[in-house]
């Protein structure tokens, strides 16, 4: 018998499957680009074509890791005469399809929603499944339930198909054979010969977002983030930290001082109304928001602020900590960090308040409870605290519940927050206002707050009560072009009530995290904790900006224009924001700022 012909057919198996990997991989990237074709306005067929070649970098990595149990199973067929290949390789096919088929599918159905690749960061949610399929109807589940299992029906029988059932008896010694070829899989795994090894940049080659990440494995993309290093303080290092320093001098004064009081009362009571995904875009439509509309003419609108990411969990520790959004990770979810952070709760609380936070949801949910208790809320609360509810949505109890239902806090001064929910995908909602199932989920929110606030417009500690409306981040809006896109992350800021001196508007260009900074200020309470946080009403705040952290980026806003800087390529990667050299400076100083700061907590 021919040795070398037995060695070949060894090699050919090894090549099949790689090439059907390659094969998996290249169609996957095409049926995510046409399940989210509404994110591919203005790209070509040339762009798709270019996604398929600048995407098989990171293919053929992930297609060397999956072939590692093959080629180890080549190497026992050398000792093991007759070995069942096939059958002892359906084994790991088993295994490795359901990781292929769920990574691809859960990667390409929440992109829709997230606009963004799916990581490990997001896998935290795979801890409360009740919440994380809260966003998707019934017959979605089911739908996707039916594609996965498909999916890895077809998986495994390709990948069988490419293997032999056995291979013919070859002498051991010929094993010494495939040490070359070791090395060259090693390579593979690595990416190549270069300095740096394999990461998700391999697959980035455009200004166009969407086209970048489709040509991300998804499989490589969750792995790879799974062995990131969590040293904040390490990342992002462009400039040396006395130029880091120069640069960003000025950005964050940490001043008191009011010069423009906005209340009544140095203490009053507290209500912090946060509005899931109320970008201003909705908001200021009247026939949405009719209610926040009317109130909004009777309080201090704060009407050119932007939220600080693009999640709660992110967007609460904006308001609750004073403390900017990241783009690569979730504070919330990172207990020994988060108790670090300093709090609006708790500078209130030394102040002589009572403490409450109440949502209708799991407040368990992303460690929510953990960390609402560590910044200083004497009492958190979930939907277990509405035990006669009878309003309900996918994510718990509807917003009429938690709205028209409020403790009495037991003595004055009190802060209190609630968090709704009902304006979440899939936008059910106990009310049928208007056509667009998303406006009417708003518009469903907007009537309960109203609601709501003319019940205690007529109770009488009305004179003495601040009502703080905002929301936790934006949600995509039609019909942006992409130099508008950041307009989507714009939210309001309403200070109403009985407490409220008179009513204006103040167009101050500020960031969702100075909401606490602001108020304290105004209560007359020491800011100089609050690191990232302004006190926009301060005569010092004149370096004024805006930062919005998305999915691994980060849009810079000033008076000039703005920056979308991307986390990944380390380059500014939308083309339709001109580009601007000290915006671009600012932006990586800001960025290597924030993670050292963030990174040196203890």
């Amino acid at each position: 018998m021919c040795y070398g012909f037995v060695m070949a057919k060894r090699l050919i198996f090894l090549l099949r499957m790689y090439v059907t990997l390659l094969l998996i991989f290249a169609t996957q990237k095409l049926v995510f680009m046409v399940f989210n074709c509404g994110y591919a306005d203005g790209t070509t067929g040339w762009d798709w074509l270019l996604v398929l070649w600048h995407g098989l970098r990171l293919d053929s990595v992930t297609a060397c890791y999956l072939l590692v149990v093959p080629a180890v199973a080549v190497l026992v067929s050398f000792f093991w005469s007759g070995m069942p290949v096939r059958r002892v390789l359906t084994y790991y096919y088993a295994v490795a399809a359901p990781l292929m088929a769920l990574a691809f599918a859960a990667d390409m159905v929440l992109y829709r929603f997230w606009g963004a690749k799916l990581d490990a960061a997001d896998l935290m949610y795979a801890a409360s499944p009740k919440e994380m399929l809260a966003s998707v109807r019934w017959y979605e589940i089911v739908a996707g339930a039916l594609l996965i299992g498909l999916l890895v029906f077809h998986y495994i029988r390709r990948l069988r198909h490419a293997t032999p059932e056995r291979f013919d008896k070859v002498r051991p010694v010929w094993a010494l054979a495939m040490v070359p070829l070791v090395a060259l899989q090693f390579l593979g795994i690595r990416g190549g010969v270069g300095e740096s090894t394999a990461n998700v940049s391999y697959a980035y080659f455009s200004s166009t977002p969407f086209l970048n990440h489709s040509a991300v494995n998804p499989l490589f993309n969750i792995v790879h983030s799974l062995s990131k290093s969590e040293d904040l303080s390490s990342m992002f290092q462009f400039y040396e930290k006395g130029e880091m320093e120069e640069i960003t001098a000025g950005m964050y004064p940490h001043d008191g001082t009011v010069t423009d009081t906005l209340l009544n009362t140095e203490r009053p009571d507290i209500l912090l109304v946060i509005w899931e995904g109320a970008g201003s875009e909705m908001l200021l439509n009247d026939s949405v928001a009719p209610n926040f509309q009317r109130w909004r003419e009777k309080g201090v609108f704060f009407s050119n602020c932007y939220a600080n990411s693009f999640r709660t969990d992110r967007g609460l520790v904006a308001l609750v900590n004073g403390w900017p959004g990241l783009p690569t990770t979730s504070l919330m979810k990172m207990a020994d960090k988060g108790r670090k952070l300093p709090s609006l709760a708790r500078e209130l609380q030394g102040a002589g308040y009572r403490t409450a936070f109440y949502y209708g949801g799991d407040i368990d949910f992303t460690n929510m409870r953990g960390h609402l208790s560590e910044a200083g809320f004497e009492r958190v609360c979930g939907q277990e605290g509405y035990p006669d509810a009878k309003a309900m949505c996918n994510w718990g109890v509807a917003d009429e519940e938690l709205l028209g239902w409020l403790p009495e806090p037991e003595g004055s001064p009190w802060f209190t927050a609630l968090l709704t929910l009902s304006s979440h995908e899939p936008w059910d909602v106990p009310m049928r206002r208007l056509a667009d199932e998303r406006r009417n989920a708003f518009a469903y929110t907007d009537s309960c707050l109203g609601a709501m606030l003319d019940r205690l417009q007529r109770m009488p500690g009305w004179d003495r009560l601040l009502v703080v409306v905002v929301a936790d981040h934006g949600v995509p809006v039609d019909g942006l072009s992409n130099d508008k896109m950041h307009l989507a992350t714009r939210i309001p800021v309403l200070w109403t009530g009985g407490a409220v001196k008179e009513p204006r508007t103040l167009d101050v260009l500020m960031n969702q995290s100075d909401v606490a900074a602001t108020l304290l200020a105004q209560l007359g309470l020491d800011v100089k904790d609050f690191t990232f946080s302004r006190n926009v009403l301060s005569p010092l705040y004149v370096d004024r900006f805006a930062v919005n952290a998305y999915k691994n980026g980060l849009y810079y806003i000033d008076s000039t224009g703005v920056t979308s800087y991307d986390c990944v390529s380390l380059s500014e990667l939308d083309a339709s924001y001109p580009s601007d050299a000290r915006r671009s400076q600012r932006t990586q100083a800001l960025l290597q700022l924030l993670y050292k700061t963030t990174g040196d907590l203890r």
